[in-house]
């Protein structure tokens, strides 16, 4: 498996919520699962080889396990007129989500709301669960499914609010994952994702009677590409399991820093694969990111 690098036991240290964003620095959100789909939540770094663009970094200048850092969350929730019948249902569990998983002193979270178009139902990130259900509340459902456009609107929120600490940005898709509205292309809206590290976890709202739904495959490659987890929404009794499951997932997460080998600021995307030295583990990462310039604190 190679030599792996150096690296700092920090379990103790970083009980806090903040991990300065150093300047060069990749920050990593890890979710790990075993055969039978179980969360890992106790692994070590020396559990664990990173490779960069196919290379080892020097160091990791941070790892922890069951990571607290803050949480950025985008609920994008699909308004078009194919879900209707679901809305109200829709509505109570993503405000019930939003109740259990935000910590106010920590996370902040917006609404984004797509029909035929996309409607930025908040207008900065917040940690005011009340102002955030009040905003659920007024969602009206209408129009085609603009899906992409949601995506890149997302993901373009959550860059523009990164702060000097590091934070875990997360998209939350509820839909079926079929694009009828959008200007955007598949490929844009997986840049957008990748250029703001947000993790994509989709609310699979497709037909029980659907046998081999498009938008299922669609919804599978974007969030295999950014390390979440497609998970099923087709009745309502699904939807509250399906959004419970992603706080369990939240709270088993590792997050990871370090200063990657070799780094041109060329704008070019850069792969990252991490391999695990346990036998039959799967490791659900963020595919790589965009070298762009300066790589710096935001």
């Amino acid at each position: 498996m190679g030599v792996r690098p150096p690296t700092p036991d920090l379990s103790d240290e970083y009980h806090d919520f903040t991990i300065s964003k150093q300047v060069g620095e990749v920050n990593l959100i890890l979710s790990i699962t075993d055969s039978k789909g179980r969360f890992v939540d106790n692994l070590t770094a020396a559990d664990l080889k990173l490779l960069d663009n196919h290379k080892s970094p020097e160091k990791w200048t941070y790892f922890q396990a069951r990571t607290n850092l803050p949480l950025h969350v985008i609920l994008a929730i699909d308004v078009s007129s194919s879900i209707r019948e679901r809305l109200r249902f829709e509505q109570q569990a993503a405000s019930t989500f939003l109740k259990h998983i935000l910590r106010k002193e920590t996370d902040e979270a917006a609404i984004v709301a797509f029909g035929s178009s996309v409607q930025e139902k908040t207008a900065t990130m917040t940690s005011d669960v009340d102002a955030l259900d009040a905003t659920i509340r007024t969602l009206q459902a209408g129009g085609d499914t603009a899906m992409y456009d949601a995506i890149v609107a997302s993901g373009g929120k959550l860059h523009a609010n990164r702060k000097k600490g590091v934070v875990r940005p997360v998209i939350i898709l509820i839909t079926d994952g079929v694009d009828t509205a959008s200007k955007a292309t598949l490929r844009v809206a997986e840049e957008a994702a990748a250029r703001s590290e947000a993790s994509i976890f989709a609310l699979d709202a497709n037909s029980i009677y659907e046998t081999n739904p498009k938008g299922r495959l669609v919804l599978e490659k974007l969030t295999r590409e950014t390390g979440g987890f497609v998970l099923p929404a087709r009745e309502n009794s699904d939807l509250k399991g399906a959004l419970n499951a992603i706080e369990k997932i939240l709270r088993c997460q590792y997050a990871l820093g370090y200063p990657p080998p070799d780094l041109e600021a060329d704008g070019n995307f850069r792969s990252i694969e991490v391999i695990s030295n346990r036998p039959g583990l799967r490791i659900h990462a963020r595919n790589g990111y965009y070298a762009t310039a300066p790589m710096s604190p935001h």
